[in-house]
């Protein structure tokens, strides 16, 4: 059933919501897709750094972040989200982060902070960022699926609203900054939770 306006009429041709609903959903199969997408639109906010010496911006290793006696923030991926419950998968990345350079020990381990996505988060921007490639899918091959202009201007709309949706919860997923503390040489590194707030590019937000 299609509609524009007060006019209504049926066709044998799926209506583009339809068919954005079924690629957002293919997408699903297709990780990789929305990971490259979801890791260009990481990088581009962490460009804005704030304070900080250096921005690690989703390292796959702990070998991607320097040893350097500088005040730095690793931001880690969407694999390892924090969570309340102890032992969760942000703590145990970060502190294979802070006790290793690689293969070698960490000497700098104080001077690294590290930020976290909501575990309960990551499902809706994971459904914004397909929402998004979707949309664009459609555009791109508006001539071969034979659109209508009022089809073109309603995928168009969808894309920029999932674009802004997208920008929208990024800070809503990156939202806990993990603070390696120790009260003492002997007692084991524990991790302090903090939501952080505002409307800041990610970085400058765990900077202030």
């Amino acid at each position: 059933l299609y509609q524009d306006g007060a006019r209504y009429w049926y066709a044998t041709q799926p209506t583009v919501t339809k068919m954005a609903d079924d690629r957002a959903e293919q997408l699903k199969r297709a990780p990789d897709k929305v990971a490259t997408e979801l890791d260009k639109r990481v990088r581009k906010d962490l460009e804005r750094r704030g304070d900080f010496a250096r921005v690690h911006a989703l390292p796959q290793t702990s070998g991607d972040v320097g040893d350097d006696a500088e005040a730095r923030l690793v931001v880690l991926d969407t694999e390892h989200p924090w969570s309340k419950e102890p032992g969760n998968a942000a703590e145990v990345r970060a502190k294979e982060f802070l006790e290793q350079r690689g293969s070698a020990p960490r000497i700098y381990r104080n001077t690294l902070l590290f930020l976290a996505a909501d575990r309960t988060r990551v499902q809706d921007l994971d459904e914004a960022v397909r929402k998004l490639l979707a949309w664009q899918s459609i555009l791109d091959e508006k001539d071969t699926l034979n659109l209508t202009p009022h089809q073109v201007r309603q995928a168009e709309t969808q894309r920029d609203a999932a674009n802004g949706m997208i920008t929208a919860r990024l800070p809503e997923t990156w939202q806990w900054l993990l603070v390696p503390t120790q009260k003492s040489p002997s007692d084991p590194v524990a991790f302090t939770a903090s939501r952080i707030t505002g409307t800041d590019a990610l970085a400058v937000r765990a900077s202030k």
